[in-house]
């Protein structure tokens, strides 16, 4: 009878320990799993083409908008963009005043491995006090009017508030155009353009 209820105890006790390594392990399972949109409060998302010109350029993309309902601290842009081979306008992003661009990452032109994706982005800060743009980001955009052949790329861009933490009640728009084209001798970029209003 003692030895039954020595293995009686045992077999407990081998169970018991058994239920807290599971328990633990699906505990670490848990705690180890990625937050998808954590701190995400508004995603935008846009889609804007040449389509006043004979071009072929094109960008589509997210807005991803963290922070609080009180508060945004972060905007991320997240864009796939496309540019004719023809088009020395490409593509560009209007960075509202009081926004400071804190990171741009860009493939464009993608497979190409002589060119550095680098080179085909621009950035320009606005001195004017009339505008509402702080910056704008081009890429693809050739000023001396001479299309560099086009290509295809994604481009993230990371945007911080100048101050700490912007209200959503500040209206907040992000200008986005693409093209160009020649004109009665006129040169014009940015043929066809959309503000996507964030807030």
């Amino acid at each position: 009878m003692k030895k039954i209820s020595k293995y009686l105890i045992l077999l407990f006790m081998f169970i018991a320990i058994v239920f807290i390594l599971l328990f633990l392990n699906t505990d670490k399972k848990e705690a180890n799993e990625p937050v998808v949109n954590g701190n995400i409060i508004q995603v935008k998302n846009f889609d804007l083409d040449a389509k006043s010109t004979n071009l072929k350029t094109m960008t589509e993309g997210s807005i991803f908008v963290e922070g609080k309902k009180e508060h945004i601290d972060h905007i991320k842009i997240v864009a796939h963009v496309e540019i004719d081979p023809a088009d020395w306008g490409g593509v560009a992003f209007y960075i509202p005043d009081q926004w400071s661009v804190s990171s741009i990452n860009s493939s464009y032109p993608e497979h190409q491995s002589k060119l550095k994706p680098a080179e085909y982005v621009s950035t320009w800060m606005n001195s004017s006090d009339d505008s509402s743009w702080g910056t704008m980001i081009e890429m693809g955009r050739e000023r001396n009017y001479i299309a560099n052949g086009g290509g295809t790329g994604t481009i993230v861009i990371e945007l911080s508030p100048d101050q700490k933490g912007m209200s959503p009640s500040e209206s907040l728009k992000i200008g986005i155009e693409v093209g160009s084209e020649e004109k009665d001798g006129k040169r014009v970029m940015g043929t066809d353009s959309v503000e996507v209003p964030v807030f």
